[in-house]
């Protein structure tokens, strides 16, 4: 029950001389904001259809590129065949339909090496889902949970409580297992009422969603390490094709990262249906394959 004082000497120290190790970026200006940090719960909030997926899938692989970091996916509103599709597209910077059949099999093998997948048809409860993942003997960097709300509720259970007990599983087994934990999220109905007034740049659009937008409310912010929220006004003639990431909370800044300012998110464009470039690098293309 009692921690050890010992087991914070190395970290004190570490303090003292400014060497506190920091986290893995990605290359680009998202490294100013956000890292990949063992063990760590992050909440990931975007209205639909604005390619919270797509992005985060293509965010992973920069870390598995870059770092050689491994992740399971459970994404219940996602097919296997569609989610190694896009993996592949990403990584390759183009469609399957323009690669070789030797480029397409390349791509596979680095996908497969790096990402393993859980299965979509099953209703999980929580439990069960913990139980599983630690039963699995093969050790992950990240699991991607998308959404969160494709976990059932036993019976008895308000909305409320299962929530907490959720959040609270996945923070606790992130920090044993020194596991990151990546949880896409949906916003609340009435986060889409919330568009932007009339004369404005993107009048009548919906608004970034903060954390008190997610579904279940403000208590995902309160429970997560890292806080993000992705946005894209999806009907805009020139902007539809940028994507915003928003930091709201970085809890742990002395490891690396810091929350973007108000309405100063860091802008990826999407490129041919297939690259994010920030400030023109796409950071897929810094390293050889």
């Amino acid at each position: 029950m009692i921690i050890n004082h010992r087991e914070n000497d190395d970290f004190l120290e570490q303090a003292r001389q400014n060497k506190v190790p920091q986290g893995l970026g990605i290359n680009n200006d998202l490294d100013n904001h956000l890292r990949f940090k063992a063990g760590s719960f992050n909440i990931i909030l975007g209205h639909a259809n604005v390619g919270k997926t797509y992005w985060v899938l293509w965010y992973l692989l920069c870390l598995s590129k870059i770092h050689k970091k491994k992740h399971l996916i459970y994404a219940a509103e996602n097919t296997v065949n569609g989610l190694k599709r896009n993996l592949i597209d990403l990584y390759a910077g183009k469609k399957i339909k323009d690669q070789t059949k030797f480029e397409l099999k390349t791509n596979k093998e680095f996908i497969e090496k790096h990402f393993d997948f859980i299965d979509h048809l099953k209703i999980w409860n929580i439990n069960e889902f913990m139980k599983g993942i630690q039963s699995i003997n093969k050790k992950y960097d990240s699991i991607m949970i998308d959404p969160i709300n494709a976990f059932s509720k036993p019976k008895g259970v308000n909305a409320h409580e299962h929530d907490y007990e959720t959040a609270s599983k996945l923070r606790l087994f992130a920090k044993k297992f020194k596991t990151t934990i990546y949880v896409c999220m949906h916003c609340s109905t009435e986060a889409l009422r919330k568009v932007h007034p009339l004369k404005h740049d993107y009048e009548g659009m919906p608004i970034r969603p903060n954390g008190a937008d997610a579904e279940g409310g403000g208590k995902w912010l309160n429970r997560c390490d890292d806080f993000i929220s992705i946005h894209r006004y999806t009907s805009h003639p020139h902007d539809w094709m940028y994507t915003q990431i928003h930091c709201l909370k970085i809890k742990e800044t002395e490891t690396g990262g810091s929350p973007t300012f108000f309405n100063e998110p860091v802008l990826f464009k999407l490129e041919k249906g297939t690259k994010f470039t920030c400030a023109g690098i796409n950071s897929l293309e810094l390293c050889s394959k």
